[in-house]
């Protein structure tokens, strides 16, 4: 699904959950209507989805586990997991849920604000650290650091007093990615060069999470990027006020034939 079309999605989803679901803690409605519009509407670019299938079918248990394996596959996929936050809403599971649609807002789509505050209490669950609707607001709000957020780490899209840090410092990080890094054979193959932007957070472990292709360069070098942040080593974690504290940041990956 394109984000423009989960976009629409998640804002189809939000009407439908506000018009047929109690305050969550509470039991779930089971809304038929709600799955059915999901499925049937042309928005959805997969109707096939086996997952989307099962839960027409109120298969929902079956859809929780066939998204948990789409989610192992590509711990990116803001589809899967936004799909088995609705599976598990529907089994009576909305803490479940609110985590799976706060990774969905992690991975860059803003469009799940509206599902966090009306449906889990204005509360973002990150690591199993949860942020109030204020903060995950201004965490995600911005498109582009601020002048301030460029004095502190030209790559961090959230400042506070203490940033984290990749273990050993920059030259550390530069290291790791210089080691761990493969160039991809269709890139060098028709000579792409260039950076590649990962968003991620890090949290108040330390743990690099929901790292997604913020820009491009195609050829195979989005998905090695990937590949390499997610199995980065844990950061020291930022704090603010002594307290570790989650902040977002970008991470510039170059590749160079060059080299």
């Amino acid at each position: 699904m394109q984000k423009k079309g989960l976009l629409i999605y998640l804002n189809l989803l939000f009407m439908l959950l506000i018009t047929h679901s109690q305050v969550i803690g509470q039991t779930a409605v089971n809304t038929d209507s709600l799955i059915n519009t999901m499925v049937n509407q042309s928005i959805i670019s997969s109707p096939s989805d086996p997952g989307l299938s099962l839960m027409k079918n109120a298969n929902y248990s079956d859809a929780t586990k066939f998204y948990s394996a789409e989610i192992n596959k590509n711990e990116s996929n803001a589809e899967a997991y936004f799909n088995r936050g609705i599976s598990q809403w529907q089994t009576n599971e909305p803490s479940k849920a609110c985590q799976d649609w706060s990774a969905v807002l992690a991975l860059g789509d803003t469009a799940t604000f509206k599902l966090l505050d009306a449906n889990c209490h204005g509360a973002m669950i990150i690591d199993g650290d949860t942020l109030k609707k204020t903060e995950y607001h201004k965490m995600f709000a911005a498109a582009k650091p601020s002048a301030q957020s460029s004095s502190a780490g030209s790559n961090a899209m959230t400042v506070v007093e203490q940033m984290p840090e990749f273990k050993g410092g920059d030259i550390a990080m530069m290291k790791y990615l210089n080691q761990n890094i493969k160039y991809p054979e269709e890139a060098r193959k028709k000579n792409i060069q260039g950076t590649v932007i990962i968003n991620i957070i890090i949290s108040t472990k330390g743990n690099v999470m929901f790292p997604y292709v913020k820009k491009g360069i195609g050829g195979g070098c989005d998905e090695e990027a990937l590949r390499v942040i997610r199995n980065m080593p844990a950061w020291n974690p930022g704090k603010q006020n002594g307290k570790a504290i989650l902040v977002r940041y970008n991470i510039p990956v170059k590749f160079s034939l060059s080299n």
